[in-house]
């Protein structure tokens, strides 16, 4: 199973078959178990460097549960896209787990924020349209 924590006040933590691709495409790394960053910070982007903590990220959201009915596919692999200054692309069966609010997502597709801004962390709300975030 594919699965994506959005650690209190750090990075995502992701755990399965992940692929990380540019917005082209093209392969950046393949992957059992990666750390990237949430916070928009990081010199190592897409990967977290541990900037949330000398930055003060901080993730205040309050996220709902996901639906009862919620099932992501089982298996396969997770493709995480590098869209261009945007958020993390997700394509392929997995959870979303907030370590207060449990599992807030299955399925097979969403974005996360990754410019660490977004008013519906840990999902992009196109806030980083706004405040000029550059990956």
């Amino acid at each position: 199973m594919n699965t994506i924590i959005p650690t209190t006040h750090g990075p995502y933590e992701i755990r399965g078959e992940v692929e990380i691709v540019t917005a082209e495409g093209k392969l950046v790394a393949r992957q059992t178990e990666t750390w990237l960053c949430r916070c928009g910070q990081s010199a190592n982007k897409p990967y977290c460097d541990g900037s949330h903590g000398k930055t003060g990220f901080r993730d205040t959201s309050h996220p709902q549960p996901a639906a009862p009915a919620a099932q992501p596919a089982a298996g396969g692999v997770l493709r995480v896209g590098l869209r261009v200054n945007g958020p993390l692309r997700i394509d392929g069966g997995c959870e979303v787990r907030h370590p207060v609010a449990g599992l807030i997502f299955a399925g097979q597709q969403t974005a996360l924020c990754r410019c660490g801004q977004s008013g519906n962390k840990p999902f992009c709300d196109g806030t980083h349209r706004n405040v000029g975030f550059v990956a």
